[in-house]
């Protein structure tokens, strides 16, 4: 599947944040904010997010139109904070990390990058650093698209093997996406990696 970005980021503009970035952000805590990564950051939303709340943020999205739209909205307070890389997932160059927020975007990193793209965001954890993203399950509508990855529960435990599991939720349920109905097979986590690993 070749998504049309643009007219979802218009079909979108102007939404909250997605209530995983709450999550993440609670499970980091009080201590002050780091670097973040947002993986597919898209229109921004939650990159602008994070920035309001300290974080220097490199915002990880192969669309020219989201790196176009986060130039244009970012807080002109905020823009020293910003990094942007027009690149797909799998391609990110990755700072040493204290948050990680993919939102329903790693699903659509090829399968045969996918093991060696999580391997190096596990890599780039800092101890202690917070891990949160939206997996699609085998369920999905979307599940027998060769372009994407799919993961069930057991191998989204195995992902997290060595961490922290803070949440860890799934649900199915129908409903819709910008391209039409659509049967949702999520699998979604928050995650820490341990001090002393």
């Amino acid at each position: 599947m070749v998504p049309d970005w643009p007219s979802f980021y218009e079909a979108t503009k102007g939404r909250e944040p997605r209530p995983l970035l709450p999550r993440a952000l609670a499970a980091w805590g009080d201590r002050p904010a780091g670097v973040a990564v947002d993986l597919g950051a898209g229109d921004g939303t939650e990159t602008f997010a994070l920035l309001a709340a300290g974080w220097h943020v490199s915002a990880v999205d192969s669309s020219p139109a989201a790196a176009s739209l986060m130039r244009e909205r970012v807080a002109p307070a905020h823009a020293a904070n910003l990094e942007i890389q027009t690149v797909p997932i799998e391609a990110a160059t990755l700072p040493a990390i204290d948050l990680v927020y993919a939102g329903y975007s790693l699903p659509f990193v090829p399968p045969a990058a996918f093991p060696a793209t999580w391997t190096r965001i596990r890599g780039a954890l800092r101890p202690g650093a917070i891990v949160a993203a939206n997996l699609f399950g085998p369920h999905d509508t979307w599940a027998d698209d060769p372009t994407m990855n799919f993961q069930d529960r057991g191998a989204v435990e195995g992902l997290l093997d060595g961490l922290d599991v803070i949440d860890l939720q799934e649900s199915e349920e129908d409903g819709s996406a910008v391209t039409g109905p659509k049967h949702w097979h999520v699998i979604e986590f928050v995650a820490r990696r341990p001090t002393d690993g």
